[in-house]
């Protein structure tokens, strides 16, 4: 069951315009709440990384993610997070905290900083390099994105580092993807957990009827925490990680649903921290994506090259708009 303190997408709809006023009244204006996005780009992919920790430029903002099957940098206006309320987050819950999320639209319970791009040897190898920290009293949390101008996947290593002691600590990435509204008006997918490479608990994607454009989330992580997926009918919200693990529903859908994985990462110690490995990956053909990364480790050699990895984060809905 989702928490009740989830808004719904029609509370958003008046909540977030009287914020607004109010910061302009009270002369805060000038306090962005989409700083200093960057934009990544390679022969398939362009993708914003916002000052959220997520993917998108922020909001309605372009580029959210931009796909190019023919992998000639040729990025038309079909883009899977802007259209209608926008949507890509993710979110933590444990013994000693509720529910917080953070999501490209606009929530920040793990507060906002600029994202920065990853060079040299902090960049792993990759020709697109970013990451991103932020955090609340209880923990810190970085997400760092990666990929080569070949590759059809988005590596994400998210790092969780506990800033006291944490009992059933579980985190969750969501999305909504939407690749077919802006040449066809639709909001629809094809939803499924699993595919021909992937099993229910390792992948959950979304095709576009018209487009055939397809984004999933893949867990690189192996079995090393428990993990799970949902297809949830909220289409544009973050919803509890408990709730994706003990609730996974369905195969298959077909409608304006949302893609949830969730990781059950336990108990951690003060100053101990946990490594979720994981990938948003883009195709034309929902069976086989995934697996066409191009020169992109394997989830065991990518968890050795990220147990290197030091970065250590710092303490720092939608209804639909109707188409005419």
């Amino acid at each position: 069951m989702t928490h009740a303190h989830l808004s719904t997408h029609a509370s958003d709809r008046v909540i977030r315009p009287l914020a607004a006023a109010l910061a302009a009244v009270l002369g805060l204006a000038a306090v962005s709440a989409n700083a200093a996005p960057l934009t990544l780009e390679g022969d398939y992919i362009r993708v914003g990384i916002s000052d959220y920790g997520t993917l998108g430029s922020g909001g309605a903002t372009s580029p959210g993610l931009l796909h190019d099957p023919t992998g000639t940098s040729t990025f038309g206006v079909n883009d899977y997070i802007t259209p209608g309320t926008p949507h890509e987050g993710f979110s933590l819950v444990s013994d000693q905290f509720s529910f917080s999320q953070n999501d490209n639209d606009g929530y920040s319970n793990f507060g906002t900083a600029s994202p920065t791009l990853l060079v040299g040897p902090d960049a792993l190898g990759y020709a697109n390099a970013a990451t991103w920290s932020g955090g609340n009293a209880f923990l810190s949390i970085t997400n760092s994105y990666f990929f080569n101008p070949g590759d059809e996947r988005i590596l994400v290593t998210t790092k969780i580092t506990a800033l006291s002691d944490l009992t059933n600590l579980a985190f969750a990435r969501s999305v909504d993807p939407d690749p077919d509204v802006n040449t066809f008006g639709s909001y629809s997918t094809n939803n499924q957990r699993g595919n021909l490479l992937f099993g229910v608990d390792d992948f959950i994607g979304a095709e576009g009827p018209s487009t055939g454009l397809t984004l999933a989330i893949v867990n690189l992580n192996g079995d090393v925490y428990v993990h799970g997926t949902q297809i949830n009918g909220s289409c544009c919200s973050n919803i509890d990680p408990n709730d994706v693990l003990a609730n996974p529903g369905g195969v298959t859908s077909v409608g304006d649903h949302g893609l949830n994985m969730a990781w059950r990462i336990g108990d951690l110690t003060t100053g101990s921290f946990a490594t979720i490995n994981y990938a948003y990956a883009v195709g034309d053909r929902i069976g086989t994506v995934g697996g066409d990364g191009g020169a992109i480790p394997e989830p065991a050699s990518w968890l050795m090259m990220i147990a290197g990895f030091g970065l250590v984060g710092a303490a720092m809905r939608r209804r639909r708009l109707a188409i005419a």
